[in-house]
């Protein structure tokens, strides 16, 4: 466990009392430092101090646990897009708005961000966990069905590019690899916005055709 996961776990830990919560961040923390195919009840317990049986009294199962995982995390984020103020009436604006409340959230939450990206890629990440995304993720899911008919090409594809880039580069910002000043935060967004040739159109229109 490095030092800023030391810390950030010990914050976790002066509860006290162990919550399904309490497991469920200590989950997180765990695959983010060590990787969701490491991962095992009897390693998240001996890291809480606590036996494997007080998990499986709150978990039916190691998957049951994960999935715990993606959707307490799907409500914490679908609580601050839902926190967002739109006065703006164009789709791009409140699209941007959303983009970047998600993006710093997973900077500023980097083992959320770390247990998504790689649940997400994972076998766990099934028909049956999507379908629940629809309730733990609420707020964000009822947008897109209500914005469906402004996209040109299918929201499945759109979401899923966006989505999965966005988190890729905030684990990458939040591991100090790249660079998260404000001006960079903003050529992440406007690659992800205008894609690959949208973006080299922005800086020589000439030379893309």
């Amino acid at each position: 466990m490095t030092l800023s996961s030391f810390v950030y776990y010990n914050e976790l830990m002066k509860k006290q009392t162990i919550t399904p919560e309490s497991i469920i961040e200590a989950t997180i923390l765990y695959v983010a430092n060590n990787g969701l195919e490491n991962v095992t009840t009897k390693k998240v317990a001996l890291d809480m101090g606590i036996s494997e049986g007080t998990i499986f009294n709150n978990f039916a199962s190691k998957k049951a646990l994960l999935e715990a995982c993606l959707f307490y995390i799907d409500r914490q984020v679908d609580a601050v897009l839902k926190g967002i103020s739109f006065k703006e009436i164009h789709i791009t604006k409140i699209i941007r708005k959303m983009w970047f409340a998600y993006f710093y959230y997973f900077v500023e939450h980097w083992p959320y961000a770390k247990f998504y990206c790689q649940f997400r890629q994972s076998s766990y990440y099934d028909e049956e966990v999507m379908d629940g995304q629809g309730k733990s993720f609420s707020f964000f899911s009822k947008f897109l069905k209500q914005n469906a008919h402004r996209f040109g090409f299918c929201p499945d594809f759109y979401w899923v590019f966006i989505i999965e880039t966005t988190l890729n580069f905030a684990v990458r910002v939040a591991n100090g690899t790249l660079s998260g000043t404000p001006e960079d935060v903003e050529r992440i967004y406007g690659l992800i916005s205008h894609g690959f040739l949208g973006s080299l159109k922005l800086i020589n229109p000439g030379e893309v055709k």
